[in-house]
């Protein structure tokens, strides 16, 4: 079994190699670089593992800070209709759009499957700091069925190549996929899409896996998941939305056996 905490002391001292030229390493490149390295040698870091707070906000005052030169900039050359001296500033307002989208991308994407995160459903879909949702649409929460099983009979790897595979086939529906819980994953429809059209959806995808195997050695092994609707407004408190998807989920998986 793999010592994790030596893993992350050798992981440390990668970071540390890589940076030991630099006169300025901001909190938030050393995480990118540790989750990189991390990654690397097969180990899953969670966002929060990543970042703090403090680190989260001192990047966003840098970046605060670096526009509103960009804007002073910006102004100046307009006013002396400095053609090049504006050429530079929207490369470097291009420059700063770029690393605030992958700041975003570190902070709201699950490493393992890619999708979209709970903080990022938390602050795209919710209402301030209240429960409330701030949209129209049909939440769909899927839960899979006995990946325990999974996990104790061929190990987390696997258990994590089947996460993989089937948050890509979510995706393809055409929802905004989220991985909510360990095995959970929520998938966001807008209101434009009828329940009968998600329905329909999810029973493709749920026949795609009905059809396939993953093979483990000389072993194989199908998976399978339960899947509940619920739709909400704007209005909506997302605990009684996603208790009202939870048991036509369980309804469902019930159902299936």
């Amino acid at each position: 079994m793999t010592d994790i905490y030596q893993e992350h002391v050798a992981i440390t001292s990668q970071v540390k190699q890589i940076i030991e030229n630099e006169k300025i390493v901001f909190p938030a490149k050393y995480g990118k670089i540790y989750h990189d390295i991390a990654r690397n040698r097969d180990i899953e870091l969670n966002a929060e593992e990543l970042f703090t707070a403090e680190m989260l906000d001192e990047k966003m005052v840098r970046h605060v800070i670096t526009l509103a030169a960009c804007s002073d900039k910006a102004l100046d050359a307009m006013e002396k209709e400095d053609k090049e001296a504006l050429k530079l500033v929207i490369a470097e307002t291009k420059a700063l759009r770029d690393e605030i989208r992958e700041l975003q991308k570190i902070v709201y994407e699950d490493t393992l499957t890619r999708s979209y995160n709970r903080k990022w459903f938390e602050d795209t879909y919710l209402e301030g700091g209240n429960l409330s949702l701030r949209e129209s649409g049909t939440l769909v929460l899927v839960d899979i069925n006995d990946f325990k099983t999974v996990n104790d009979t061929y190990g987390h790897v696997i258990g994590d190549k089947v996460l993989i595979h089937i948050a890509i086939k979510l995706k393809e529906s055409g929802g905004r996929n989220v991985r909510y819980g360990g095995d959970e994953f929520l998938v966001i429809f807008d209101a434009a899409v009828s329940s009968d059209t998600i329905h329909q959806k999810m029973q493709n995808i749920l026949d795609y896996f009905h059809h396939i195997s993953f093979k483990v050695n000389n072993h194989s092994f199908k998976s399978s998941f339960a899947y509940g609707m619920a739709s909400f407004t704007g209005t909506s408190n997302i605990e009684a939305v996603i208790e009202e998807a939870d048991k036509a989920m369980y309804r469902h998986k019930k159902a299936m056996h």
